[in-house]
């Protein structure tokens, strides 16, 4: 906790300095009050910038693209730097933030990470969407205004069309992966296995929230399903990553996924996949 403390203080410190920026928000598991609390908790930041700034900010040239911007002087002052990457910069790899978003995500010697997003201030309504549950650290100008939906971190709890179309990729994938075993494309048929697993889990995490309720949160990727499945699916889905016989593997996870599609559809009043 004191750990923290010094860092948004630090954060908090940098935009006061800075008149260029105007709005810094903490996003992510810090915000999250379901999310596991401990020292690997990265730090995940936006600070807000008037986009006619943005550039001279970064020091950029004016003709330069945002995405070409270089790691700033100033996130040293935070720590020794061991690693970092800014994926809007990549080329072979694709950043997934919007146009004109740029950021610089820093693991430091200590092992603290800090995930530095640089936006827009025009953005912010789009912002809201993009992060729905944040934090305001610094506003200079009293533009955030968004309330905040703690829904975002619970368990969907799924229409017919959704409960449809999870069935429908399912065995779309499930037919896929068939393809590929008859070709001996082993490392398609690998993807194609972890893509039905995750397809599963949509599913299963559908049960959970019928069993528990849907203010659950399953962490990231869920992280924590194991928790609220019985041993024996348990054991299905941890087996399931020994991909020494995929076909077999492939069969006990459709089994699987059948006999919670039933008990959901039984649930919601849902007519079965085919």
């Amino acid at each position: 906790m004191q750990n923290q403390d010094k860092f948004l203080k630090q954060f908090k410190k940098l935009a006061l300095l800075d008149k260029n920026i105007r709005l810094v928000t903490l996003e992510g598991s810090r915000v999250n009050k379901r999310a596991i609390q401990d020292r690997y908790q990265d730090y995940d930041v936006s600070f807000f910038i008037k986009r006619k700034n943005l550039r001279k900010f970064l020091n950029l040239k004016k003709n330069k693209a945002i995405k070409k911007a270089k790691l700033p002087k100033f996130i040293k002052k935070f720590g020794e730097i061991l690693l970092y990457q800014a994926p809007e910069g990549f080329e072979f790899y694709e950043g997934n933030l919007p146009k004109n978003w740029v950021s610089f995500l820093v693991i430091f010697k200590n092992g603290i990470r800090v995930d530095f997003k640089f936006i827009p201030l025009k953005a912010l309504k789009f912002y809201y969407k993009f992060e729905p549950l944040s934090k305001v650290l610094v506003d200079k100008d009293r533009k955030f205004k968004k309330p905040q939906h703690k829904s975002a971190f619970c368990i969907k709890k799924p229409t017919k069309k959704d409960f449809d179309e999870v069935s429908n990729e399912f065995y779309w994938t499930f037919a896929n992966l068939e393809k590929a075993l008859l070709r001996k494309q082993l490392i398609l048929a690998n993807s194609l296995l972890k893509s039905m697993r995750e397809i599963l889990f949509d599913m299963l995490s559908f049960k959970v929230g019928i069993k528990f309720g849907f203010e659950i949160w399953l962490g990231k990727k869920n992280t924590d399903i194991l928790k609220f499945l019985k041993q024996k699916e348990v054991k299905v889905i941890l087996n399931s990553f020994n991909t020494a016989s995929i076909k077999q593997t492939r069969k006990k996870l459709e089994i699987l996924f059948h006999k919670n599609a039933k008990f959901i559809a039984k649930k919601s009043d849902f007519k079965l996949f085919p």
